[in-house]
């Protein structure tokens, strides 16, 4: 049934996408192309004469040579409805379900290694330390069991434990003046949609090359560029800044994926399986096959990434399908340019332009298959390593009455909305005002002065002050949010909305300045002491309300409600969904770790309302505030190119299709 849904899904995207004009787009700056006709489509191509500037504003002194030029545009589907297979297509499909395989395989290990790592910092940082193997040097030459010591690593017991972060934040700066890293998911996608192209001999379109500072593959080290990052995430996340893990995991399982693309040995073996292309497809043909299928690889590790990072195969494979969806945008491509001058009055060219990588990932059954793969893979190899250990730990409980507290959570997910938007506003103006773009002159003067090495120091320094006074907002791992779900862990309801504030500040703070992590887990914490400062607002007024009216104890829903974890999982799934625009990863995932088909109707409700209250509430906000914020889009870092300005990067506009 849930395959079902993710295909219906990608059946609506592509007829969306159809329906704007069968994924042909054009610009032109003075007119606009005339709608395309049915028998123009089925001839392949479209060329069109733009309204000479006469007909277009004829009061207005342009010169004739400004004119603009008539565009020509290539359907990027073939023109006939018969479906033609490939020559190699079975050896294609066993390429790509054995690279989404093996992606799994990789991603569950890395991960594996990665959360031990974090653990192992954490535990010498602010646990009893950890013992490691001490040699003697007097011992070297008669090298024997009883002769090796140990000491005990405690950093805890030497500093305080407000500075251990800004230790954290040193050594992260640390690995900023080394070399740079990755980008986050959308920059990522662009990454390898240069890639493919490079690697078909193409010649990637200028709005992509001025979007994306990238050497060729062959000249940068992607090794070390990935292995910067996840050891910065790790001491990140160790030192206990206010991140998540999973936007780590996430971007490993895509570095591992890019790691497999761009190696010329697993290129090599890759021809096993039959995958040289055809020498009788276009540029246009080789371009669009190659690009489709290193995205598809992509979403595979991102929801390898996903899989293992909470043991939730299904989560996975919806995150793949809702949020890098988002970030796989079409590309125009040029495919001719000719130029024909005509006296001094008048020249005109004409340029083809085709449509590249506009196919949704639930569109074809491979894709599916292949993210499923690489998902449940993934699972099994972190279960193997690290045991069938739940992220979210959740204990038993019952709804009472959803029917009934359907109205509650409804509330709920529209008070979700609002603060996923706060929380979008609060990241982009933290993000601002460490590039020195806003604030009073001399805060922008302050901060532009500061180097990149030293914006995460000044972040982990602020997570350590405010956890002088609430303690929470450090990460360590789930066990306040896994508190709140098996209500072990009360806390007053003054306490948990300043609790809510202070983490929704340090994880803003945290993720606009440098440090590495994701907003996955700080979401999900978000909507978690939400959710429970709503159920004891909630049922504090019911009770004040029978007390001051006896007769009204009769109605079920004066009688009680729900206990608290039933409200802080909905509430957790419903921030989740609304920062993410992912409704249905937020529901799978809360259904997931609970095993529990009940909790599926009530978190489906509340993160739809959530997701379309954050929709709204940034749109009165800031109308573009959507298009420019990396953390309600999904993106897992915040880096941009240090050699392309902020307002040159590309930005995607869902309502336009278009990209600027």
């Amino acid at each position: 049934l849930l395959i079902l849904l993710a295909l219906l899904c990608g059946q609506c995207n592509a007829f969306s996408s159809l329906h704007h004009g069968n994924g042909l787009r054009s610009r032109t700056p003075l007119a606009m192309v005339p709608p395309v006709t049915q028998e123009e489509l089925n001839g392949g191509s479209i060329t069109r004469d733009t309204p000479s500037v006469e007909d277009v504003a004829p009061d207005l002194d342009i010169e004739a040579d400004l004119a603009p030029i008539p565009i020509t545009f290539v359907a990027s589907t073939p023109s006939s409805t018969k479906r033609q297979l490939p020559s190699n297509w079975l050896g294609e499909k066993l390429y790509v379900l054995s690279t989404a395989a093996l992606i799994g395989i990789l991603t569950g290990t890395n991960i594996a290694v990665f959360k031990t790592a974090v653990e192992l910092v954490r535990e010498a940082l602010y646990g009893d330390g950890v013992i490691l193997p001490f040699l003697n040097p007097a011992l070297w030459n008669e090298l024997k069991g009883e002769d090796i010591l140990t000491i005990t690593l405690r950093i805890s017991e030497t500093i305080p434990i407000w500075l251990i972060p800004a230790f954290g934040g040193i050594l992260v700066g640390l690995l900023l003046t080394i070399g740079d890293m990755p980008p986050g998911l959308r920059d990522t996608v662009k990454e390898v949609d240069l890639d493919s192209m490079r690697a078909t001999n193409a010649t990637p379109p200028d709005e992509l090359l001025a979007c994306v500072n990238l050497t060729p593959a062959s000249e940068r080290n992607d090794l070390a560029r990935f292995s910067r990052k996840a050891v910065a995430a790790t001491l990140t996340l160790g030192t206990g800044n206010s991140l998540g893990p999973e936007g780590p995991s996430v971007e490993a399982g895509m570095s591992l994926s890019r790691l497999l693309m761009n190696n010329k040995i697993f290129g090599k073996v890759s021809r096993v399986f039959g995958t040289l292309e055809d020498m009788e497809l276009s540029e246009m043909q080789r371009v669009n096959r190659k690009v489709a299928r290193d995205r598809l690889l992509l979403a595979c590790g991102a929801a390898a990434g996903v899989s293992a990072g909470f043991n939730a195969p299904l989560s996975g494979v919806f995150f793949a399908l809702e949020i890098v969806q988002n970030s796989l945008v079409p590309i125009d491509f040029p495919l001719k340019q000719a130029a024909n001058t005509n006296s001094n009055i008048e020249q005109k060219s004409e340029i083809q332009v085709a449509t590249v990588g506009g196919e949704a990932l639930a569109l074809q059954q491979i894709n599916i298959s292949a993210i499923l793969l690489a998902s449940v893979v993934s699972a099994l190899t972190i279960q193997l390593l690290l045991g069938n250990e739940l992220a979210l730990r959740l204990g038993s409980f019952d709804f009472k009455n959803p029917l009934i507290e359907l109205p509650l959570y409804l509330l709920l997910g529209a008070l979700a909305g609002v603060t996923a938007a706060i929380f979008s506003g609060v990241a982009q103006l933290s993000k601002s005002t460490f590039d020195g773009e806003e604030g009073p002159e001399i805060v922008r003067d302050v901060f532009k002065g500061i180097p990149k090495y030293a914006k995460p120091v000044i972040a982990s320094l602020f997570c350590g002050v405010v956890s002088l006074f609430v303690p929470q907002v450090l990460f360590f791992g789930y066990e306040t949010l896994n508190g709140l779900f098996l209500n072990s862990n009360i806390f007053s309801t003054e306490y948990l909305f300043a609790l809510l504030a202070a983490k929704l500040m340090t994880t803003a703070v945290s993720a606009s300045s440098g440090l590495v992590g994701g907003t996955f887990a700080p979401s999900l914490f978000l909507g978690g002491v939400l959710g429970a400062g709503f159920h004891n607002v909630v049922a504090d007024s019911l009770q004040v309300l029978v007390e001051q009216h006896p007769e009204l104890s009769a109605y079920p829903i004066v009688q009680g409600i729900s206990g608290l974890p039933a409200f802080a999982m909905v509430g957790a799934a419903s921030v989740l969904a609304a920062l993410f625009r992912a409704p249905l990863t937020a529901s799978l995932l809360l259904f997931e770790c609970t095993r529990n088909y009940d909790v599926i109707l009530p978190l489906m409700a509340s993160a739809g309302v959530a997701s379309l209250t954050g929709d709204i509430v940034e749109k009165w906000l800031d109308e573009d505030q959507r298009d420019k914020d990396p953390v309600s889009w999904g993106d897992l870092a915040t880096r941009l190119y240090e050699d392309v300005d902020d307002d040159a990067v590309c930005i995607v506009i869902d309502d336009k299709n278009t990209s600027e």
